[in-house]
């Protein structure tokens, strides 16, 4: 009898443990911690995939790789402010236009 009422005692606080940690597993606040911790793992996992790609075998930079990204990004750069003068270009010429209609 002692036996089985111990081992009821040892399952109703396994049961309780259970249930408090069902419950703290579920508020906002650590769900969102969580969130935020596999977050910064998969952060930090993809840059040290990025960072691989850019460093050789003794932990230097490579540095055709760093002058061939840093061409793509210029080239970016480039693109969008040439697309950016059109769009101005292009507003100030129908400005123009509207102006001449009326005036």
């Amino acid at each position: 009898m002692e036996d089985i009422r111990a081992d009821l005692a040892a399952n109703r606080a396994k049961l309780a443990q259970a249930a408090s940690d069902a419950v703290e597993s579920v508020k906002p606040a650590n769900i969102a911690r969580a969130a935020l911790d596999e977050t910064k793992l998969f952060a930090k996992t993809e840059f040290e995939a990025v960072a691989s790609q850019v460093r050789d075998d003794e932990g230097g930079w490579r540095t055709d790789r760093l002058l061939a990204i840093g061409g793509a990004v210029l080239g970016l750069v480039v693109f969008a402010v040439t697309i950016n003068s059109i769009a101005k270009r292009r507003t100030s010429l129908e400005a123009r236009a509207r102006r001449a209609i009326s005036g």
